[in-house]
């Protein structure tokens, strides 16, 4: 399917459904635009059209605050009442970005949740490449994530390491969909504050290791150090394994040094997520919380 296109004026003065906006309203489930984006629903379509569907006034009002461009945003009669939708129409005007009015049948169709809050989007991939990270700080971790097969796993890594200053995420190319809906739910709009690369081989990371000039990092439960005993003030890229089998057996053997969590002699593992945590806070603690900035 292609692309309806971006030139379409559809900001009007005097507001039938905003405060000083009438929006061209959509009722036929059978419209292009409704048809795209039910297309994004699935990977394939996700894939072919290069875009996301996302859901929620929080995560299209975060993509208004980070200025991402090429926005297609459909509103419902709910939507219209939420706080904040005045104002992310303001933005988006400014942005250039398309707003439609639906009813509440072609909304439906839209959905991907129980309980909608009325206002969804269609949003361009994030797309970057190694090259990109390399210019970013030495000494802020880049995290590298093998196999993943849990979108929520996935979602709250990329929150956790927005929040605790890492630099950039890579993905193995077997991991679950980075634009998978609960992917994109779980990481609460932090899409838009990090940089994930896709499609990352092993032989590409340890290529940018030797260009960057950092040290590969493993973690393992035959790991030889703990976590807590590693030294974080150097550059660093830190990996972790699938959920059920860690980091495949070539990749521990690439790594400089393998690390590893304590835990109490009954139990079996951490969950993903939450090891991932407890690591990169350590590492920024030793680091005393600077907050490296790329800008």
């Amino acid at each position: 399917m292609q692309y309806p296109g971006a030139g379409i004026a559809l900001f009007y003065t005097g507001g039938e459904y905003g405060e000083g906006y009438k929006m061209k309203e959509i009722s036929s489930k059978d419209n292009q635009w409704v048809k795209l984006a039910c297309s994004l629903k699935t990977k394939k379509g996700r894939q072919e059209q290069r875009r996301v569907l996302v859901e929620g006034i929080r995560i299209i009002s975060d993509a208004a605050v980070h200025g991402i461009q090429d926005v297609t945003c459909f509103i419902s009669s709910k939507g219209l009442q939420r706080k904040g939708a005045s104002l992310l129409q303001e933005k988006g005007k400014q942005l250039g970005w398309r707003f439609f009015f639906v009813t509440d049948g072609v909304y439906d169709k839209l959905k991907d949740t129980q309980n909608s809050q009325g206002i969804a989007a269609i949003l361009p991939f994030f797309e970057y490449a190694a090259a990109d990270v390399v210019k970013l700080s030495d000494m802020r971790l880049i995290l590298y994530l093998q196999a993943i097969q849990d979108p929520g796993n996935l979602g709250t890594i990329i929150r956790t390491a927005a929040a605790g200053n890492v630099a950039a995420i890579f993905l193995s190319p077997d991991s679950v969909d980075l634009y998978n809906d609960k992917t994109m739910r779980s990481a609460m709009g932090a899409l838009f504050k990090i940089p994930v690369v896709q499609h990352v081989e092993l032989s590409a990371v340890l290529h940018f290791c030797k260009v960057s000039g950092r040290r590969l990092l493993g973690t393992s439960p035959h790991g030889k150090k703990s976590y807590a005993d590693m030294e974080y003030s150097q550059p660093i890229v830190l990996a972790f394994g699938n959920e059920g089998n860690g980091l495949t057996e070539n990749f521990l053997q690439a790594c400089d040094e393998l690390i590893t969590i304590p835990m109490c002699h009954d139990t079996e593992s951490l969950n993903l997520s939450m090891s991932v945590g407890i690591v990169i806070y350590k590492a920024w603690e030793m680091q005393e919380f600077r907050e490296d900035s790329d800008d």
